[in-house]
């Protein structure tokens, strides 16, 4: 691991009024630089990839905080700063910012954010590559783990720092190439948690391959879970509006109230707890997002150059809509489509996951759960924890078992180098 870079703070909460210090959640804490705006100017280089290289010197990078510029095309307005930017090969974007990747169907921020580090002078990429059917076999003892071809396996890069950590690189594995059945790899989960802060709740059934959603708690719901906060009573939160069969039910449709923040000394937006009412015009909302693929550099900012709440929610027709995408394949299918028809005129408690994303262990909302940033809220929360993986080897565990000496197929995400080619990675920096 490198050593962090001293300019930045680092906090064990939210603390700072993020309209002055830009921050980002890494497992070391908080990482936070006061935000300094000013205009940029690009400049470009062109590498050559070999198959081989991931670590390229002698480049105009530095590891000081970078300047915030609204007009950096790259920076949601300025929210981010100025910082080195790379696509593999050239149009293909290798980062993603909030306003991007909450669009992604796992929108897993360790695992877009950044597909590189850098430092004085040098570039590390660390380019994903997405193993969608591998066919593999168990091992030959008891069946619980199962090695695949490609190493490493994607890990969490967070905060221009790599970390020896389980993400939501490893998918899935499953015993017929339809991937259908059990997922040997993946188990849900629906706790009971308090939240870090108005916006992240920590987990320790990790790492998080999927979020589902994030709700309210309410009075009467505890009878739902054990002492470990472990639920044990769906029925009870599907009978209150909780919608554990459909949990992208009540992420668009909600109502939003204004309220005043003395942290954020301005006006923020908080949600109407009342039930959302599933529609017909919702339908109309979904159809016009249907048959759209997910495509990385084709998703929320990157592709409209507006915030999610500039709009209502309701997706951008003809683009990809994650919140659409319930059986999160990639796409807004019939099946999804279906899937509404059965639930219309149903009524659901609204799910703050609403264009929010998360990390290896930690959850997000898209809506503040309140104004001043405290943390200890009761929340339910419903996600897919990962078995994990050994990222050098890469051994994958499994929770349960088709037997060992089993055939198996596994979706993963590796690293790799760039394959050879003149100037196929593109690097832009900026400079005040």
């Amino acid at each position: 691991m490198s050593t962090p870079d001293p300019a930045f703070r680092f906090d064990s909460n939210i603390v700072r009024n993020p309209r002055d210090d830009f921050g980002t959640w890494t497992p070391q804490g908080w990482k936070t630089h006061p935000i300094k705006f000013a205009a940029t100017t690009s400049r470009a280089t062109s590498l050559r990839g070999d198959g081989r290289t991931i670590t390229f010197s002698g480049l105009p990078l530095d590891d000081k905080p970078f300047v915030h510029d609204p007009s950096d095309p790259t920076g949601d307005h300025g929210i981010y700063p100025a910082e080195p930017r790379v696509e593999y090969p050239p149009g293909r974007p290798r980062w993603a910012v909030s306003h991007t990747f909450l669009a992604y169907p796992v929108a897993d921020q360790t695992l877009y954010q950044h597909e590189y580090t850098w430092s004085a002078g040098s570039l590390t990429t660390r380019f994903r590559n997405h193993i969608r059917l591998e066919e593999a076999v168990t091992d030959s003892t008891d069946g619980r783990t199962v090695r695949v071809q490609h190493t490493p396996v994607s890990s969490v890069v967070a905060g221009n720092q790599s970390y020896p950590l389980c993400n939501s690189a490893v998918r899935g594995v499953w015993t017929n190439p339809a991937k259908q059945g059990p997922n040997y790899y993946a188990r849900p989960q629906t706790r009971l948690c308090h939240s870090h802060n108005a916006v992240y709740i920590v987990v320790e059934a990790s790492p998080v391959i999927q979020c589902r959603g994030i709700w309210k708690a309410r009075p009467g719901d505890e009878a739902a879970f054990d002492e470990s906060g472990l639920c044990i009573r769906p029925e009870l939160l599907l009978q209150s509006g909780l919608p554990l069969d459909v949990p992208k039910l009540g992420s668009v449709g909600y109502s939003l109230r204004k309220a005043f923040s003395n942290f954020y000394a301005a006006e923020v937006q908080l949600m109407e707890d009342s039930l959302v009412q599933i529609n017909e015009s919702m339908l109309d909302h979904l159809r016009a997002c249907r048959d759209i693929a997910f495509a990385e550099n084709a998703v929320g900012f990157a592709a409209h150059g507006r915030w999610d709440h500039d709009r209502d929610i309701w997706g951008v027709p003809g683009s990809y809509a994650a919140h659409w995408d319930f059986n999160d394949n990639g796409v807004v299918d019939e099946e999804d489509e279906a899937a509404l028809i059965a639930n219309l005129g149903r009524q659901v408690r609204p799910n703050y996951y609403s264009a929010a994303y998360f990390g290896n262990d930690w959850l997000s909302t898209g809506v503040l759960l309140n104004p001043e940033m405290k943390g200890g809220e009761p929340v339910i929360c419903s996600w897919l924890q990962g078995a994990g993986y050994d990222i050098d080897s890469g051994v994958i565990n499994l929770f349960d078992t088709p037997g060992p000496n089993q055939p198996v197929f596994v979706e993963y995400h590796h690293d790799a180098p760039a394959e050879p080619g003149k100037g196929n990675i593109l690097l832009t920096t900026r400079y005040a």
